[in-house]
């Protein structure tokens, strides 16, 4: 049903309009499957909050440009992890999504004419080009079919092509996406909290927890914010899973390398998601330079990007660690070399896990370097490994078990870590990527199982 609008459509008129709520920033652009995602879950989301969104629409284009940054394409297994990452993503949100044929389209003038839109049509709008694009594969270049969406949504067709055609609706998505770049947005979903020390900016919709409990805390909130009902978008449970089920010989593959913080992160978890899940861990380290070189991933990918990226992810680490309950702290040397420490693991035996969690502490919580031989004989005595166990280190067959561990993770599609890889009984396995898709490993790993 077509939405009741003012006489006139005003361009920007009543975007900023009062109210005690607390509000929160959503940049989006059409053209992105997973800002596609946060739409269909940000309406809901504030309702059941009490809160305000101001929506945003930017290019998500120009942001990239002017931060030097390219599409987030990656490898060619990167993309196709994406697409089925998607996928999951819509099955659990309940949401229809199909990649269009054409894919990146032009999205200019759809952002123009959401620019144009008066700020109660926004939501209508926005869910009605994210449908054509996502679900209809309509092509939203089209001025013609833009012009229709607008009038299924109550726009006056008329209004709506003088909107597409104004200078000033140009210059002000302009305006917009220079202000959204200038506020540290790196590319969309974004979300940005206002609170008492300042905006808090959150990129992705699997962050939306995260939105969750900064809203929570705002001023506005902390007198009725324990009367509301819990979070209900998460990207993955907090501290516990759900009931145990019995034993399916399972198994959870799970793909690192000490180098990295979100493996660590990972490690605190795996365990007791597949406890629950009646499943075994196998504890698979890999040399993740290595398969950046034969991917062609730059060696550290930080490194490559730009300044708000960086300092977002720094701070993604932190609310993480919060979030699971564990220490953290990111250390003073980055990169390190890990290459014996993980030859050591690939000598520990029954002992891996116990070094994994030793040798990951030691560096991500303690500031110890993984690679001086001392730190490392410390770590094996920690777990009852005899410390002149580092003495085999340089072993040939050990040298080639960690290569081989290596290219099989290649070979299984891996392009980073951690990576999980879940074999079910029928011998089928799934891969996923992320520190951040433990609930889908979850649901894998339950797939089939009676509760």
């Amino acid at each position: 049903m077509p939405i009741p609008l003012p006489a006139h459509n005003s361009a920007f008129g009543d975007r900023h309009q009062g109210g005690a709520r607390p509000e929160f920033r959503f940049y989006f652009d059409i053209v992105c499957p997973y800002a596609y995602l946060a739409s269909t879950q940000v309406e809901g989301f504030a309702e059941r909050l009490g809160a305000r969104i101001d929506h945003r629409p930017i290019l998500l284009g120009g942001v990239l440009k002017s931060l030097a940054s390219t599409p987030a394409a990656g490898p060619p297994a990167k993309q196709a992890m994406t697409r089925v990452d998607v996928a999951r993503w819509a099955q659990h949100f309940g949401v229809e999504l199909h990649f269009p044929a054409e894919h990146p389209r032009r999205t200019v003038e759809a952002m123009r004419l959401l620019t144009w839109a008066p700020r109660l049509s926004i939501p209508s709008l926005m869910a009605a080009l994210y449908r054509a694009y996502w679900v209809e594969g309509r092509d939203i270049a089209d001025v013609e079919v833009l012009l229709d969406i607008a009038e299924s949504v109550g726009l006056l067709r008329s209004e709506a092509q003088k909107g597409l055609l104004s200078p000033a609706v140009s210059q002000e998505l302009r305006r917009q996406t220079d202000a959204a770049i200038a506020d540290g947005v790196f590319g969309v979903p974004t979300f940005i909290v206002e609170g008492e020390s300042g905006p808090r900016l959150f990129f992705g919709q699997d962050r939306l927890i995260f939105v969750e409990e900064a809203l929570r805390s705002h001023p506005l909130m902390r007198d009725e914010g324990s009367t509301r009902p819990p979070r209900a978008v998460a990207p993955t449970p907090i501290g516990e899973y759900g009931a145990q089920v019995a034993n399916q010989a399972r198994k959870l593959t799970f793909v690192y390398d000490l180098s990295s913080p979100f493996a660590y992160l990972a490690s605190t978890q795996v365990e007791k998601l597949a406890a629950a899940c009646g499943a075994e861990v196998e504890f698979f380290p890999i040399l993740l330079g290595g398969l950046f070189r034969s991917i062609g991933t730059p060696m550290v990918p930080i490194s490559t990007y730009p300044e708000s990226k960086r300092r977002h992810a720094l701070e993604d680490m932190s609310r993480w660690a919060h979030h699971y309950g564990v220490s953290f702290h990111f250390p003073s040397r980055f990169p390190i070399n890990t290459v014996a420490a993980l030859r050591l693991l690939l000598l520990a035996g029954d002992n891996i896990a116990p070094l994994t969690h030793t040798l990951f502490r030691l560096y991500w919580v303690g500031d110890q370097d993984l690679g001086d031989v001392q730190v490392l004989e410390r770590a094996l005595s920690e777990v009852g490994l005899d410390p002149r166990l580092i003495d085999r280190v340089g072993e040939p067959e050990v040298k080639a078990k960690l290569l081989a561990n290596t290219k099989q993770a290649e070979e299984w599609g891996c392009f980073g870590v951690p990576s999980f890889l879940v074999a079910q009984h029928h011998g089928k396995a799934e891969l996923f990527f992320g520190q951040d898709r433990l609930l889908f490993v979850e649901k894998a790993l339950r797939r089939g199982t009676s509760h």
